[in-house]
């Protein structure tokens, strides 16, 4: 049996790692036959404080040897749409951490987010809108992913207009379009305190991000709050 794979036009961050592969196959009666798929995209984001080393498994097959640790972005790789089990485990463990079923659409883009603290980490699944944005702008959503913070407020310093409102933990912004800049200072505000930044930030006309609340309000260490930011593409 062929299998055309129809490659999703995005971002070169796009690894066209094809895992689970297995479940593809079918019974073929002629050598010439194939069947046509349009892949999803899916990335991985570690945002789990204190959890230390991953690995990322789907449908029972472990995605990649790379070390997955808290912040790190794998960039998207390519993923069969339909019926898929995401799983986690610690470093070289047989024994899951958490799991998530979904069901992945053709041509769509997903981030998983690996959320919250041991012993009870979560997969947190958000489809990524990868529209061009519109010419000259950029775009950019907000998510907090703080365990133990309260709803938070994103903003630009020096601009009046919050971007983002009281978003709790898990909670999602969509989309938005912003100016380009060479040197944004993003600001996490609780109420009228500003609680964490994000300087220096360069936002450049054609890409989208994501920003993310990490961290614990907790600790100093490593873990302790702050805001990171994801480019897409």
């Amino acid at each position: 049996m062929k299998t055309n794979l129809k490659t999703l036009s995005t971002t070169s961050k796009l690894l066209f790692t094809l895992f689970a592969s297995v479940l593809l196959m079918s019974a073929c009666k002629k050598e010439n036959d194939y069947k046509e798929i349009t892949i999803a995209g899916l990335g991985f984001v570690h945002a789990s404080p204190g959890t230390g080393a991953l690995d990322l498994i789907v449908d029972n097959q472990k995605v990649t040897n790379k070390i997955f640790t808290y912040t790190n972005d794998l960039g998207y790789f390519g993923a069969f749409p339909g019926g898929r089990l995401i799983g986690i485990a610690k470093k070289d463990s047989v024994k899951y951490l958490a799991t998530l079923p979904v069901n992945l659409a053709e041509g769509t883009f997903y981030s998983a987010f690996i959320i919250g603290v041991l012993p009870k980490p979560e997969i947190l699944l958000v489809q990524d809108d990868l529209k061009a944005p519109e010419t000259g702008k950029a775009k950019i959503r907000f998510i907090n992913l703080s365990p133990d913070a309260p709803a938070l407020d994103l903003d630009i310093m020096g601009q009046s207009t919050t971007l983002f409102n009281g978003k709790a933990f898990k909670d999602v912004s969509p989309f938005i379009s912003i100016d380009p800049s060479a040197s944004y200072t993003f600001e996490i505000k609780e109420g009228t305190n500003v609680t964490a930044t994000l300087p220096a930030t360069k936002i450049e006309a054609g890409k989208i991000y994501t920003l993310w609340a990490k961290g614990l309000k907790s600790t100093t260490d490593s873990t302790k709050f702050g805001l990171s930011i994801l480019t897409h593409k």
